[in-house]
């Protein structure tokens, strides 16, 4: 639903259940209330219509000239200058510490701190790297500062009608320079946002291209580069987020070593025996071992208060160009009308009889894809039937080897136990006639000893 701004006159839209609400234009940064009626809807424009039809029909060479030099940006609308957040940074860290100094200061040491006190000893007795934490974190939240302040500006442009249906209720080339005039003619803090980046350059590639899935695919593209540039843009957020414990660390290093230093002069005082003479160096110590733990606390803290607006900013921003993304879809890609063949459908019936054809040239398609498949499936298989017809073929090889081999080793075995029977025969017969030459005689064996000599054995006949 569509009203205007009383100051600037710029066409607005809003949901009806934002009616009576007031919101800041994000043209003139007024405040408006967004009216309870919207009154009668806008013109329908049919006559834009069938004048935008008549042109496309005669051809796309009298298309008007679109003018992009006025609407090129050189900066993505996600971009904060770093260098003003530093700015502020210390301008903020100066006041800071102007403040730390001015409160009290504890008299003794044997006196309990208050808040005063601690906070002054804490941002201004650790040494340098207290200050130079507080100077990171101070530009780091000057940055996250900036963000917010853009993601709101952001917000607000998704308020205005970038697209309004007064002109025509479809885009097309005849009627695109007016859609483009409309976009550039902005006020120039809404030209570098989102929605009015995105929208321009969809109708100048739509200029160019006349084709509404290739608009489809440049906006799909597009933001893709956007998220992109999000997640860059809080790069140096997160290279703060790292510095500050990395300084915190620093002081730690630097308050130990200075405390480690001053133990030699506790051992020197101590020597005498005077413990009264080792309580200056001994505060001493103590002091070096508070800058230690006070810098990594300082630096904890703080990297932790900073972590989560970050995270939220950054989830925000990534919902602001979802948003975008779905207002293209819903108010540009299907209002775009490239004159192809979905144009001329004059009503239901052609409508239906060209899903028809497409569904049948798809269907041709995908029959000959599948009997391409289908034949390919078939040489693979026969193909696998004949590695297989040659696998059975070595294995029958093998196996006939193998039999062959057994055969030639059976008739070895035969061959080598008749050898062996044999000579065994005759070892018994030379044994038998051994046996009938001694007849009956005796034969002696006497042990011989180590260092004793043999004797000869005598055959020792029967008395019988």
């Amino acid at each position: 639903m569509n009203f205007a701004c009383p100051t600037c006159d710029i066409t607005l839209q809003a949901e009806p259940d934002l009616a009576g609400k007031t919101v800041k234009c994000p043209g003139c940064s007024s405040r408006i209330q967004i009216p309870e009626d919207f009154g009668p809807p806008p013109p329908t424009g049919a006559d834009h219509e069938h004048a935008a039809e008549d042109m496309a029909d005669e051809h796309y060479d009298q298309i008007p000239e679109l003018d992009v030099s006025t609407a090129i940006s050189k900066v993505h609308p996600s971009f904060v200058n770093v260098w003003i957040g530093g700015g502020v940074g210390i301008a903020a860290t100066f006041l800071w510490f102007l403040i730390m100094y001015l409160l009290p200061v504890r008299e003794s040491v044997e006196i309990p701190h208050n808040a005063g006190s601690y906070f002054r000893e804490l941002f201004t007795q650790r040494g340098w790297p207290q200050y130079v934490t507080t100077l990171l974190m101070f530009w780091c939240l000057a940055i996250l500062v900036l963000k917010w302040i853009n993601i709101q500006k952001q917000r607000r442009a998704m308020l205005i009608q970038a697209l309004p249906t007064d002109i025509s209720d479809e885009i097309n080339p005849a009627n695109l320079k007016a859609f483009h005039d409309h976009i550039i003619n902005f006020p120039k803090p809404l030209r570098n946002t989102y929605i009015v980046n995105r929208i321009r350059k969809a109708l100048e590639f739509f200029y160019v291209r006349q084709n509404n899935p290739d608009v489809a695919q440049m906006i799909t593209a597009q933001s893709e580069i956007d998220a992109a540039k999000v997640s860059s843009s809080y790069s140096m957020v997160k290279v703060f987020l790292w510095a500050i414990p990395i300084m915190g660390f620093i002081g730690t290093v630097l308050g130990i070593g200075a405390a480690i230093g001053g133990f030699g002069a506790v051992f020197g005082a101590g020597e005498g025996g005077d413990m009264s003479e080792i309580k200056e160096p001994l505060l001493n110590v103590l002091n070096s071992m508070g800058v230690a733990f006070d810098t990594t606390l300082l630096a904890l803290v703080f990297s932790i208060l900073l972590s989560f607006p970050a995270s939220a900013l950054q989830n925000q921003e990534d919902d602001l160009v979802t948003d975008v993304d779905e207002y293209c879809i819903d108010h540009l890609l299907k209002r775009l009308n490239d004159g192809g063949a979905a144009s001329n459908f004059g009503s239901d019936a052609g409508l239906l009889k060209a899903v028809g054809e497409a569904m049948a040239a798809n269907q041709q398609d995908i029959m000959h894809r599948f009997e391409s498949v289908q034949t390919g499936m078939s040489n693979s298989l026969g193909n696998q039937t004949k590695q297989y017809e040659r696998v059975a073929e070595a294995v029958e090889k093998q196996i006939a080897a193998i039999d062959e081999r057994a055969d030639k080793y059976g008739s070895k075995l035969d061959r080598s136990l008749d050898s062996q029977v044999a000579s065994l025969a005759e070892g018994i017969k030379n044994l038998n006639t051994v046996l009938k030459e001694l007849n009956g005689k005796q034969v002696v064996v006497e042990k011989v000893g180590w260092f004793g000599r043999r004797k000869k054995a005598d055959p020792v006949e029967d008395e019988a």
